[in-house]
Order: C-alpha cells, then structure tokens, then sequence
C-alpha cells in the first residue's frame, strides 16, 4: 500500500510538470494604416506553455480581427480565424502575408504610440505601445 501511494504521488507531481504556464512578450508592435483599414502586425514570444491569441484591441477599446493569409492555386487568400496558436517555448509572428491583425476604419497617426492590448486564452493581457506606419511599414506624412 505504501509503495502505491508513493506512485500515485509521484505520478501526480510528473503530471503537473507538463502544465507550464505561457510566458509571453510581445515586441515589434506595429499599426500599418491605410486610408480605411490597418493591419497589426508584431512578434509574440513565449518562453513557456503553449497559448492562443484570441484578441487585439486598439487603445483598449477597438476590436481588430484574426486572420491568416495562405497561397491557394497561386493565389493569395485571406481568412477571419477565431485565434492564433502560440507555440510553448517558441514565437507567433504576426507579419504581411502570414498570420496579423485587421482593423477596419482610420487609425489615428497621433500619438504615434498607440496602445495595443494582445488577449490570450491563458496568459494575462498584455498592452504594449505600437509603432503608427502607412501601408506596408512606410513612415506616416504629418500635416505641419
């Protein structure tokens, strides 16, 4: 009976050893805005378990859409998708042509640090201030 219970314990402690919590950063924000829509784009790392982004909000309050972009018969395709998987111990790179965030509307250049806010399904919310560019990372032009 013993040497059961000194197994079921120590099963359990191996057990718990496969549930790492995600730890994530996200660097490289940035807000790609065109006359009336931006993609969000950024680099996710996660130096634990794996996660899923399941949202992005501008300034907290604006909602932006998932998507992820494929080839389909040589032509490109863009889909609305309800999360991102973030690998454990790896990186979600929300990029042109890949996987990124729609937003719909104009997005204000100014301040040119906008507040991003990534929403994962494990990991607390994480804000960081995004770089405002015009479409594909080119610099915004400012009325003087």
């Amino acid at each position: 009976m013993r040497k059961l219970l000194g197994l079921i314990a120590a099963t359990t402690i191996l057990a718990g050893c496969g549930d790492q919590a995600p730890a994530i950063n996200v660097t490289k924000a940035i807000i790609a805005a065109g006359p009336s829509s931006a993609a969000v784009y950024a680099s996710i790392d996660n130096k634990g378990g794996a996660d899923k982004l399941v949202a992005i909000e501008i300034d907290g309050r604006v909602p932006i859409s998932l998507h992820e972009t494929s080839m389909d018969g040589g032509v490109m395709r863009m889909r609305e998708v309800g999360e991102l998987q973030v690998p454990a111990n790896g990186r979600l790179e929300l990029k042109s042509g890949g996987a990124h965030g729609m937003a719909m509307g104009v997005i204000a250049a100014n301040p040119p640090g906008v507040p991003l806010t990534f929403r994962f399904a494990a990991h607390a919310p994480v804000t960081v201030d995004a770089r405002v560019t015009g479409p594909g990372g080119m610099a915004m032009e400012h009325d003087q």
